[in-house]
């Protein structure tokens, strides 16, 4: 699809900084299957919310990875944030839940992923690296998945399908929101999937979160929607 929409516009799909083109599909991939693997064995909201941890690992990381300065304000909400986490992936202080690493890895390596993006948009186009990334997701996926492929049950196909269409109407969605509304107010009510996620955890599987999680939640999400509307425009 995303070839067929770059033909028909004329676009490009050469890519001319291999390097980083390469690093992005390969944090972006493991990202992602971090995040897959955290859903399967912590409650969604908890995946979520340490998947949410990105934008904060972009204003943490953004100084050393593209020489770029960080103010005092967004520092004081990263520790916040950082609390937060703390909260979800070391209740006790002193044992971590090793699936909740999981999906905060996922946010940290989602992060990289971000700003390998902002090197890209001087080099190459948004079209080729939206194909490049969906190629080598897809060539991934397949061999991680190719011991289960063809032992698959309708129900898992079915619920398979419902994802991939589940996916591709949210990222239409919010590239559609950012084409039309601010992109501050967007990035801010994209924080709603916390909510929305940890709502369908507990009706559909029953799923609770502790007071630490929910403590640690708040802190990670207001932290999150503050940094957004401290981002100068120029920077989004």
């Amino acid at each position: 699809a995303v070839a067929a929409f770059a033909a028909s516009r004329g676009i490009t799909l050469r890519v001319n900084n291999r390097r980083t083109m390469f690093l992005r599909c390969a944090v972006g991939l493991t990202a992602m299957i971090l995040y897959f693997t955290a859903l399967a064995r912590i409650p969604i909201g908890q995946a979520v919310t340490l998947q949410y941890t990105a934008p904060l690992f972009v204003a943490l990381l953004s100084g050393k990875v593209l020489a770029e300065r960080v103010s005092t304000g967004i520092a004081l909400l990263v520790i916040t944030a950082f609390a937060g986490i703390v909260l979800i992936v070391s209740p006790e202080l002193g044992k971590v839940e090793p699936d909740a690493l999981l999906a905060l890895g996922s946010g940290f390596f989602a992060a990289f992923a971000y700003m390998y993006v902002r090197e890209l948009r001087t080099t190459d186009s948004p079209t080729s690296v939206v194909f490049w990334f969906a190629a080598a997701s897809v060539a991934g996926s397949v061999v991680q998945a190719a011991p289960d492929l063809f032992s698959l049950d309708p129900k898992t196909l079915a619920a398979l399908v419902g994802i991939g269409i589940g996916a591709g109407g949210g990222q239409v969605g919010i590239t559609m929101a950012y084409q039309k509304a601010n992109a501050a107010w967007v990035s801010a009510f994209s924080y709603l999937t916390v909510i929305v996620a940890t709502f369908y955890g507990f009706t559909v599987f029953g799923e609770t979160l502790s007071t630490a999680d929910w403590i640690g939640g708040l802190l990670i999400v207001g932290s999150g929607v503050a940094l957004v509307f401290m981002v100068p425009a120029g920077d989004e």
